[in-house]
């Protein structure tokens, strides 16, 4: 089995909206992204089509969302037309069950494109791959692909490279040697690394801005490394701070340091068993 080309849209459990500015927001929790998006997706086929671009623009002017103090990126910008695909065919479903994607794509619209008056021109969107498309490997995107299915955990976990090479990283040097293709493959392996990823859904320690991982948000565009928790407290970093890392972490003490350790070391070792020879 190998990974599509293309992960945007891997198939037809999940995708990913980092790129629109999916989690460019402060309040960036999963209930409250949903809930966002699930609202302004109603409001669309309520206010514009894609047929009219006047009304395409009018809806991007009440809903794109510029205030700097409601986003992380100030200088990022979020797309309006970011939503629920297949919501208005079922409307009564949770919003978790959605894919997010463009609703003014051709693709959603029997060919016709209102991705011009989005905060990209339609040229942009289409040429546009993230950098997970040439770092990661068949078999991490794969492990991604099988163990995360829904698209607000999905576009955490994709695009953050550094999180998904920890975990192989760390279980290679628990068993000492790389995960077999064929052990990745065990229903145990992706439990295993479904419980991995899973951390970055609800991370109890992470800072308020977290959800970039490693980036931390500035002014404008401008971005900075996170400094590790470790370095935070002043002490010895151990084997999983790069996790930690990605996932935003902050903690006050050294005992809450301790505690976030053992979180993950917790599903890193689990999943080193269930890839184990």
């Amino acid at each position: 089995m190998k990974p599509p080309k293309i992960l945007c849209h891997p198939d037809s459990e999940k995708s990913c909206g980092a790129c629109c500015g999916m989690y460019n927001r402060r309040d960036n929790s999963h209930a409250a992204t949903l809930e966002r998006l699930s609202r302004r997706t109603r409001a669309f086929f309520d206010e514009a089509r894609v047929d009219d671009e006047q009304s395409l623009r009018a809806f991007r002017a009440k809903w794109e969302e510029t205030r700097a103090e409601e986003k992380l990126l100030s200088g990022l910008p979020n797309c309006p037309f970011l939503g629920l695909l297949g919501l208005q065919e079922r409307p009564d479903d949770p919003p978790e069950s959605f894919k997010v994607g463009c609703l003014v794509h051709p693709l959603q619209n029997d060919g016709l494109d209102g991705r011009d008056c989005g905060v990209y021109d339609r040229e942009t969107c289409d040429d546009y791959l993230c950098a997970t498309h040439n770092l990661l490997g068949a078999r991490e995107k794969l492990l991604v692909l099988q163990a995360v299915s829904d698209s607000y955990l999905y576009g955490l976990v994709i695009t953050d490279v550094r999180f998904v090479w920890e975990l192989f990283a760390l279980a290679a040097d628990e068993n000492g040697m790389d995960p077999p293709a064929r052990c990745l493959q065990r229903p145990e392996a992706i439990e295993a690394a479904a419980d991995y990823f899973e951390l970055k859904r609800d991370w109890p320690y992470a800072d308020d801005d977290g959800i970039f991982g490693q980036v931390q948000p500035g002014e404008g565009l401008e971005t900075s490394r996170r400094k590790g928790p470790s370095a935070e407290l002043g002490v010895e970093p151990d084997r999983y701070e790069a996790v930690l890392t990605c996932l935003g972490t902050s903690v006050d003490s050294q005992e809450a340091l301790l505690e976030a350790r053992s979180l993950v070391r917790a599903r890193v070792e689990a999943f080193a068993r269930a890839v184990d020879l």
